[in-house]
């Protein structure tokens, strides 16, 4: 892959993971959290096994280990994280689970170190700082008050907790002992989230039809169609350009969601999102050099 299309590609990835915020408030007025995880799930398994199948086939046959590693990322991913992101979005703004949602690489490098042993140096650390004063800022509005009350949106306090399961699924996923390409761990680990989300979402929220919600399964269909594969994509593009550059520039997409919020859903942009989502990016560039 040659360097150009590889940004053009992180371009697309960026879009359509910013995307998954709007359109996901959207679909949440039609379907419920369980509902929309379990129909992504239903829907990308078999996208994700034809990917698997023709771009990276299996050499020998599946082991029991990569059996657990399915199990463990499926329940901690999308049965988890998910679901429960899905939850709090419902509950608070797009644009505020947009900036909370940017600050989990902090999340994710605060648990390698503490569960793995990973080692953070002071800049680590000084971008820590600024990621919680992201966190704090986008969660109080700004308002100290908010903060001094704990008056907090409790939508926003659920995407936090997403974040800790999120924490679970990317060091799961680091210790898993399969060596199965990644694209084949996603697809099987999406057959595990289907069957256990398709009976819970029967038994937890009502079955509407894609005549009765329209909006909330074309976003299913987005979601399992684009925002599923693009994480093959953004792997690709890992190998192309590096890691280090591919992430920085993901450190972009807040500023995508703002954008993208704006527009499709026309929630108001406050100056205390602009400076969460300028802490968040901040913070990131630096835990993640």
């Amino acid at each position: 892959m040659s360097e150009r299309r590889a940004y053009l590609l992180l371009v697309a990835v960026i879009v359509f993971w910013a995307g998954n915020f709007p359109l996901g408030k959207l679909a949440l007025e039609e379907l419920g959290p369980v509902t929309l995880t379990a129909g992504r799930a239903v829907v990308a398994a078999p996208i994700l096994l034809v990917i698997a199948t023709v771009t990276a086939p299996l050499t020998h046959p599946l082991a029991s280990r990569d059996y657990r590693a399915f199990v463990v990322l499926g329940l901690t991913g999308l049965v988890g994280n998910t679901t429960l992101w899905y939850l709090g979005l419902r509950q608070t703004s797009a644009l505020n689970a947009g900036i909370l949602g940017a600050t989990s690489p902090i999340f994710v490098a605060l648990g390698a170190s503490w569960l793995l042993g990973d080692r953070l140096s002071a800049r680590n650390w000084l971008g820590l700082a600024l990621t919680v004063a992201a966190v704090l800022t986008t969660v109080a509005k700004g308002s100290l008050h908010v903060l001094l009350t704990f008056s907090v949106n409790r939508g926003d306090l659920i995407i936090l907790v997403s974040q800790f399961l999120w924490v679970t699924y990317s060091l799961s996923r680091r210790a898993a002992a399969s060596e199965l390409p990644p694209v084949w761990v996603m697809a099987g680990a999406h057959v595990v989230s289907a069957l256990a989300l398709v009976p819970l979402a029967a038994v937890v929220e009502p079955w509407r039809s894609p005549l009765a919600a329209p909006l909330g399964w074309a976003v299913v269909l987005y979601c399992a169609g684009l925002v599923t594969p693009a994480h093959v994509w953004y792997y690709a593009v890992v190998r192309a350009i590096g890691p280090g550059r591919a992430a920085g520039f993901m450190n972009l997409m807040p500023f995508v969601v703002i954008a993208l919020t704006w527009l499709l859903v026309g929630e108001a942009v406050h100056a205390y999102h602009l400076v969460g989502a300028v802490l968040a990016i901040a913070g990131v560039f630096l835990v993640t050099r």
